[in-house]
Formats: structure tokens, sequence, C-alpha cells
């Protein structure tokens, strides 16, 4: 056990304490007010304060953690052995040149995210927006190489205490929005479709939708038998999240009240794992998202705890709060669209810090490393780039004993249309992330 020594004990230090120490180190602490009491203990100690007490073990605090407000802020960027930092400080008696605790904090509350910025067509915090974009690290997991520098200053003063740190794990989740490409559509969808595909003069379209209502063929987008083989080569269970909206928009799945598609959805959930996918507009219409849940629940038999953002949009805190009232318990939506990477400086689960009401709420954030979408549309990667990203991606994330959590479609497995090849992709993902 550490102990800590801070002028006070806000809500905000209990929770990044418990994060950096007990979830990233694997060892217990405490705190303490008491300067004396502080001074007399023997064991591994730390002060955690604006000046340093006596000749112990100091890391300088900065303000951050004994706000109770959100308010625009500025946390600077530096770098110590090369890795970026925020909160520096000059102070020379601190054993960090930065506040590891109020910089971790920053990051995984998404303090940012709280303020006012400019956002995309779907209403989303741009990624360009970020200090990890603007800073050139959102592709590090900083907040683990943080909590590494703190531990290590306290190692080297206090050699007897004992760090346990987490193992490397991969989790990989698909996205369910389009279940079938032409099947369970109605006739009015599959007519309109028709008529767009003519109208672009794609009639290649119209022969495959034809084969497939025939039956002469297999839907394209019907990847599940090949999904299950591919995990259960190397005995993975994957969480499959359903986009269960009524059409319309950008929430443009089969019918819903389709009973092929009850059926497929009660298959894919053997083993508990099929979560909500809740759609753009239930952002703003809570509504939407309660008959959502109650829909998918209903055809599942069972109550939903685990959910995704469409399109990953996240409205802090609204999101997590409306989902938490749902009875949602994890969330996978902690990533950005259009970029791989950290978006919350974590590469492992976490509980969410409600910042408006300043607690923590029991709603655990799992952050998403990387998506296919992203490099297929948004970087445009070609396949050799995009294998080269994925080993990158996963080799951070091993390094720093976090958990690889990967983002797929079912479409992304069809070797049809733009998604020709990707089959091989994948397939490398899992050898390399499996490892």
């Amino acid at each position: 056990m550490i102990l800590i020594y801070t002028p006070s004990v806000p809500n905000r230090l209990r929770y990044i304490s418990k994060l950096i120490f007990i979830d990233l180190l694997g060892t217990d602490f405490a705190f303490t007010t008491f300067r004396d009491d502080f001074v007399a203990f023997q064991g591994p100690k730390l002060a955690y304060a604006p000046a340093a007490v006596e000749d112990e073990l100091f890391i300088e605090s900065s303000n951050l953690l004994y706000e109770e407000t959100v308010h625009p802020i500025e946390p600077g960027i530096s770098h110590e052995d090369r890795i970026p930092v925020l909160f520096p400080t000059e102070n020379k008696q601190s054993a960090l040149s930065f506040d590891p605790f109020a910089a971790s904090f920053y990051m995984v509350s998404r303090y940012e995210e709280y303020e006012r910025h400019k956002h995309d067509k779907y209403g989303r915090f741009p990624a360009e927006a970020s200090i990890a974009m603007k800073g050139k690290f959102l592709e590090l997991p900083v907040v683990h190489f943080w909590v590494d520098k703190l531990a290590d200053v306290i190692t080297r003063r206090f050699p007897s205490i004992k760090i346990r740190r987490p193992q490397y794990a991969f989790i990989p989740t698909i996205d369910i929005d389009h279940a079938y490409a032409f099947r369970c559509r109605g006739l009015s969808r599959t007519t309109g479709g028709v008529a767009r595909s003519m109208m672009n003069f794609k009639l290649h379209e119209v022969f495959m939708r034809f084969k497939v209502l025939t039956g002469a063929e297999a839907d394209p987008y019907d990847t599940y038998d090949f999904m299950q083989k591919s995990h259960a080569r190397y005995n993975l269970d994957p969480y499959y999240f359903v986009l269960f909206a009524d059409y319309g928009g950008n929430d443009n799945n089969i019918n819903v009240s389709h009973k092929t598609f009850h059926k497929l959805l009660q298959k894919l959930d053997e083993g508990k794992k099929v979560g909500l996918h809740p759609s753009l507009s239930s952002g703003k219409h809570l509504k939407r998202l309660d008959q959502e849940h109650a829909g998918l629940s209903q055809v599942l038999g069972r109550d939903i705890t685990v959910s995704r953002q469409h399109f990953l949009k996240i409205s802090f805190p609204r999101t997590y709060r409306n989902l938490s009232n749902l009875g949602i318990t994890d969330d996978f939506s902690m990533g950005y669209a259009s970029h791989p990477g950290f978006r919350s400086g974590m590469a492992r689960s976490y509980w969410f810090f409600d910042l408006a009401k300043n607690e923590s709420i029991p709603l655990k954030i799992h952050p998403v490393t990387l998506m296919d979408v992203t490099m297929k549309d948004y970087l445009r990667l070609t396949p050799e780039q995009s294998i080269e990203t994925i080993h990158h991606m996963i080799s951070m994330v091993r390094s720093v004993g976090g958990e690889f959590i990967s983002l797929c479609h079912n479409e992304t497995f069809s070797e049809y249309g733009r998604w020709l090849g990707w089959r091989n992709i994948y397939q490398e993902l899992l050898r390399f992330a499996a490892l």
C-alpha cells in the first residue's frame, strides 16, 4: 500500500487515484490530510500537494482535481523522456516534470469534450479538435505511459512496493448496421433499391438482388458463419452490436420486426454477447432509445446491458447518463471514427466520471482502438497499409498490457463491392491480435 498526503480529498482525486493504483498498478493506496501522520509513516508514501513536505517523495499538484466546475483549460504540452505530457511543472522538487494525476484525469474524463467545439456533420466531437491530435499523441496510450512514469519514481524510492500491471487481452467486436444487403427489406424498400441501382447504372446490383431474393445466392452480408468459424479458430467470442431502430436517415437496418432477423439475433446471442447499437436519432430522442432497448431485450428474452453508439457519436455527459439510466453497464463507443488511436488516452476499460455531477457513475467505458471503416473510408488505406496499421496499433496496446478492441462490421467480410479482399485483412488481424 502507498500512503498519499494531500490537503483535501475531492472526488476527482479519489477517482483517478483508484484508476491509477488499483486498476493499472494493482496496488492499494490510502489518503491522509495530516502532515505529521504522513511524515511518521514508515511505508511507501507520496505527497501530492502544491508544495513539498520535508524531503518526502513529492509530486506538485495542479488545481484541476481540487475544482468542481468545468471551464476552459489550457493544460499545456511538454515532454518527459520524449513522451508527451500535460500539466507540466517547473518545480525542481517535484519527482516528475508534470502532474500525472491531473493529466490522466483530463484525458480519461474527456474534459475537453465538455467545452464548446465545432462538431462534424453527425454532431460528433472531431478528432482534429482534440489535444491528442494537436499534440500528435493520439496513437499513444499516454495515460499508461504517465502511470508507468509515476510507478518508476515510486519503486525507485520504495523498492519493496509490489506493482502488478494488467495483462494484454483481445476483444473483437462487430457492428450490425445492415444485417442483410437485400433480404428482409420489404416490398417498398426493395423496389426503391432496384430503382436506385437502375438510375445509377449498377445493373450488377439488380442481378445480385434478384439472385438473393430467389434463393440462387446467399445474401452478401450474411457473413455470420464466416465470423463464427474465424473467431472459433482462436477461441474468441465477439460482441455483436445491433442497430435495432426504425428505418430513417442514417439508421437503415432491415425491418426490425422480421422473424428472420429475430432468429439471427437469437442465434448470435447464444454467448449472451449481443448488445444495443443505439441509433443516431436516439441521441436527441430519449423515447426512441427506450424503445430500441426494450425491443431488442424482448427479442433476446433478457435485459441488454452493453452498447455502442451508432457512428460512435457521444455527447458528454448526456449519452452516458442516458445509457446508465437505461441499465447499460458497459459501453464500447470510446473512439474516433476518423482516426485510430486512444481518444481517452486509455487502452483498458475504466469507470465513467460525470464532470457535470462531479462523481463517477456505474458505467464502464471500453475504448475502441481501431475500426475497419476508419482504414477503408476515412484514411483510404491500401490493404498493405491497413495491415501495417493493424500491427502497429496491436503492438502499442500489447506494450502497455491493454485490451485491444477492434471494431468491424458484418458487411466487411462480404467480399462484395468495396469490401473485396477484407476477409484476408481481418484474418491477419485475428492472427496477430490473438498471438
